[in-house]
């Protein structure tokens, strides 16, 4: 029967081999043409799952640079709050610094004592009798020219001097005789008359 049909076969014009050779090639496309309907469905699912790497990729960078911005914008903050901390921290050593001297005039003040940066301003108060009130007076003036002194504020301490000479000069005697050693101090500190 096999020889019959090879007969049959070769009588149509190809020979047998020929015949198996297109058999072949036919069950080879069949076959590879059920692969790619196979593949394809996976296929897509690599090129989306791709496609979605690449939005992920994408968001990711543009997430890094927002976050990029945050903490730049948080670093500027920080070196303002930085400034205003260090501004802060001055001016509290500046109102510490004040308050310490404050207390240091009120302290010369209960002791009857003046400080540098005070100036007898009542020399002319009708409250008191004259010669007690000048009296007064030249003590505060004094002590305040030699707090001066003792600051090193030789300029603040010639100008108590200046205006205590003014003042001598209208009492008259007896604090005239305090004229001299007032000229004294004036001259080893080298004040301008």
């Amino acid at each position: 029967m096999a020889s019959k049909k090879k007969k049959m076969l070769e009588r149509n014009g190809l020979p047998l081999w020929g015949w198996m050779v297109g058999a072949v090639l036919v069950t080879a496309v069949i076959f590879l043409g059920y692969r790619t309907v196979q593949t394809e469905p996976h296929l897509k699912a690599v090129q989306s799952e791709l496609d979605s790497a690449k939005k992920e990729a994408v968001r990711a960078k543009s997430g890094a640079a927002e976050l990029e911005q945050v903490a730049e914008n948080l670093r500027l903050k920080l070196e303002n709050a930085e400034r205003e901390l260090q501004r802060l921290n001055e001016a509290a050593d500046r109102a510490k610094a004040e308050a310490s001297e404050r207390e240091k005039q009120i302290a010369m003040l209960r002791q009857g004592r003046a400080s540098c940066e005070e100036f007898f301003e009542e020399w002319g108060m009708k409250a008191s009798p004259p010669s007690i009130l000048a009296l007064f007076g030249i003590t505060r003036e004094a002590t305040a020219a030699k707090d001066c002194i003792d600051k090193g504020d030789v300029a603040t301490a010639c100008r108590h001097w200046q205006g205590l000479l003014v003042q001598i000069e209208k009492i008259g005697s007896p604090v005239s005789e305090s004229r001299v050693e007032i000229e004294k101090l004036m001259r080893q500190h080298k004040c301008e008359k």
